[in-house]
């Protein structure tokens, strides 16, 4: 059995200045995490036919590799001192928590981080792909809850390619800046949609054990257009309870432009993975009590819910379009079993 648990975003004390988004044809500011891996990114930039010098500008916070190493809350700040809105950093140490503690501050400054999935220790099984940062490895190396995407050793066969998984990281870092160079009107989010949209699980579901959505394909997600038209992603959301049957989620938003709102389901029985968008009828259909809807990424960024005691309930957090449409159910997206005892401490039951 385990319980969820997370932590509140206190690690940052310093004060960050909102940017606005870049206008077309404006340069995208890559800042990395000392000079480990910068050839990588400014490789991949230069694979994707843009240049360094005007396009997608390659900077690090220090010109000694892997000295000093910035924490992620610390690397905030400095990719905001150059005007940067993408990082990288190429270390050991990913934890899914990141994600909870330090998405608020990276989503109002329009920032997003790419961190090497190599944690420290295995990540929970059921840990969902970050939102505000973006976790890689390369495919075949290590892989769990919370990875993202997975990049093949000599992908793209050119300046950017590596065999390490710092090398990727940044390989990474430049390609996804590309893709927001290209298409100025994509934000993070949509960008991120883009690469899972045609990574190579995107048909099957996200999968841990395979490096997420999978092995990226950069061409494919630049040829994209209209973001508007883009699968919807759920939110990566995690729970810890509470006495008096409570139960507490941080809910950290995938704000690509289609989504307009989160929506939280009660199932009694475990749901399926769906990988399609769903209406209201067809979760109904399947089983679904819709709880909340709404956007709490613009105040508090979560929401306590109590349940009745004796029963048993997984939870599902999907997003929402303006046109009443939800996300569809990958694995991550279900919380749960959750059961109160009267008198007892909760339970959640581990999903394997």
């Amino acid at each position: 059995m385990q319980i969820a648990r997370f932590l509140l975003p206190v690690l940052l004390v310093a004060t960050l200045i909102p940017l606005t988004q870049a206008a077309a044809g404006s340069p995208v500011r890559v800042r990395i995490n000392t000079s480990h891996g910068v050839e990588n990114a400014r490789g991949a930039v230069k694979d994707a036919g843009l240049s360094v010098a005007t396009d997608v500008i390659v900077t690090t916070s220090s010109e000694f590799n892997g000295r000093p190493y910035l924490p992620p809350d610390k690397f905030m700040q400095d990719a905001q001192s150059v005007h940067a809105t993408i990082m990288s950093s190429s270390f050991s140490g990913w934890d899914y928590l990141f994600d909870t503690q330090l998405y608020k501050q990276l989503t109002e400054n329009d920032l997003v981080q790419v961190y090497a999935y190599v944690p420290r220790k295995d990540q929970p099984s059921n840990a969902p792909p970050p939102a505000a940062f973006a976790t890689v490895n390369l495919i075949g190396g290590k892989t769990g809850g919370g990875i993202e995407f997975g990049i093949p050793r000599g992908y793209m066969n050119s300046h950017g390619q590596s065999d390490t998984p710092s090398g990727v990281t940044a390989q990474l870092a430049g390609l996804m800046a590309s893709l927001k160079y290209n298409h100025p009107d994509w934000n993070w989010f949509d960008v991120k949609a883009a690469l899972r949209t045609t990574a190579s699980n995107f048909p099957t579901g996200y999968n841990p054990g395979k490096s997420g959505y999978g092995a990226i394909d950069y061409q494919a997600a630049n040829a994209l257009t209209a973001s508007s038209h883009f699968p919807l992603f759920p939110p990566a959301a995690v729970m810890r309870t509470a006495r008096n049957n409570t139960v507490i989620f941080a809910i950290n938003s995938f704000k690509q432009n289609r989504r307009v709102a989160d929506a939280l389901f009660k199932f009694r029985m475990r749901p399926f993975p769906m990988l399609k968008d769903l209406t209201l009828a067809e979760l109904t259909a399947l089983g679904g009590k819709l709880l909340f809807t709404g956007d709490r990424s613009e105040t508090t960024n979560s929401l306590t819910v109590q349940l009745a005691s004796n029963e048993m309930t997984f939870f599902v957090w999907l997003s929402k379009d303006s046109n009443g449409l939800y996300s569809r159910i990958e694995p991550y997206s279900i919380l749960g079993p959750l059961f109160f005892i009267p008198g007892k401490t909760s339970i959640v039951i581990d999903p394997k």
